[in-house]
């Protein structure tokens, strides 16, 4: 039995779908592309409602992070009042800070500062990452 062009291209097209519909999806990789590497020192100093913290980010990396975001998670009910140095958003419990539009880079082996003011206790977030790339995390003090 011959079939015709049109018949095959559908009988393949569906035979396409259906290994698509019964094949287990897989979660995308989350692997650091080559050159990205950031390490970020967080300095707070509480008092009895709240706390500022002043967050120092490095680029340890060979590519600059242009434009950045840096994300991290308050592990408790803190609530961010003010925020200096870059533009923050909160999710709670999510935070993230994007680049000030004077600082729109951290190339490699430069750092950038900035800080917020916070409701709460002082505890340490977690989570830090700048670009999706996880940092490794400084507590001062400890």
């Amino acid at each position: 039995m011959r079939l015709s062009r049109a018949s095959s291209r559908v009988g393949i097209t569906g035979i396409l779908l259906a290994a698509l519909l019964t094949t287990p999806t897989q979660a995308a990789r989350a692997d650091v592309p080559a050159g990205y590497a950031c390490t970020v020192t967080y300095t707070s100093v509480g008092w009895a409602t709240g706390f500022y913290a002043i967050l120092n980010i490095a680029n340890t990396g060979t590519r600059p992070f242009s434009p950045w975001i840096l994300q991290f998670i308050f592990p408790g009910d803190q609530t961010l009042t003010a925020g200096w140095s870059g533009t923050f958003t909160v999710t709670p419990p999510s935070v993230q800070a994007a680049n000030p539009t004077w600082w729109p880079s951290i190339d490699p082996g430069t750092s950038y500062q900035l800080g917020f003011n916070a409701n709460g206790t002082d505890e340490h977030p977690s989570g830090f990452t700048l670009n999706g790339v996880p940092c490794s995390v400084t507590f001062d003090p400890a």
